[in-house]
């Protein structure tokens, strides 16, 4: 995986697929495909395509539901997982489709989790690696360079904050911010270590529920504060 993730900080630009689901107040996934260069203040970003789609009126439900203090079992959680990752899956292909990119032509896909309740979907963003064959980046969270210690989780309202000044360098559709910023966050974590916790909670809750990755609340960032990711590699 090192050597893999070296490789990615090695290479002189990356063409990078930016997913955020739904943050938006209109409950949209947005998907933007870009190509970038450097880091930090050197970085160089070309867009070369957007795609979005509404968040499907199943999803919307189950958030509702769960949102609403809603049952938290195995079969409730599963379902929005299943249905975020069926959404953002299809959205990647058909951003891939309409551009005429090959998929192994991705170098990374960034992709920042659906925040609900005290929890981020999907559970486990390493089932994208397997759909698409890609490099995931996600879990972004800012905490000390090496990762250890307190960190806070990357919340829609910093979204855009933390790569704010790139983003407004850039000449593109308003509407495609939020999914370009993710795509900004997956090419600044290649710089920095990995988290060292992973986001998925690995254990079986009693009662039958499916593991969860909590979103932790922490107080402010701590000093000389970093962006860091946690990566999932596929299987090949």
């Amino acid at each position: 995986m090192e050597e893999r993730l070296q490789a990615l900080r090695d290479r002189h630009s990356r063409t990078i697929v930016g997913i955020e689901t739904g943050g938006g107040p209109e409950g949209r996934i947005g998907a933007a495909l870009v190509d970038v260069g450097g880091s930090g203040n050197e970085t160089v970003l070309d867009l070369h395509a957007f795609r979005s789609t509404p968040i499907c009126a199943e999803l919307r439900a189950a958030l509702a539901a769960f949102g609403d203090g809603g049952t938290l079992q195995a079969e409730a959680l599963a379902q929005i997982n299943f249905l975020i990752l069926h959404q953002v899956n299809s959205l990647f292909f058909e951003l891939l489709e309409s551009t005429g990119q090959a998929v192994d032509a991705i170098d990374l896909v960034g992709l920042k989790g659906l925040e609900a309740g005290e929890r981020e979907f999907p559970d486990d963003p390493g089932a994208l690696s397997e759909t698409t064959g890609c490099v995931v980046a996600s879990c972004f969270r800012i905490g000390p360079e090496r990762g250890g210690g307190s960190w806070l989780p990357v919340k829609e309202a910093l979204l855009k904050g933390i790569v704010g000044a790139m983003i407004e360098r850039g000449d593109f559709a308003a509407e495609a911010g939020d999914a370009v910023a993710v795509a900004l966050l997956a090419n600044e974590s290649v710089y920095h270590e990995p988290l060292d916790m992973p986001c998925q909670g690995g254990a079986t809750r009693s009662g039958g529920q499916v593991p969860s990755r909590t979103v932790r609340r922490a107080g402010a960032a701590p000093g000389e504060s970093v962006l860091h990711g946690e990566f999932f590699f596929p299987v090949r």
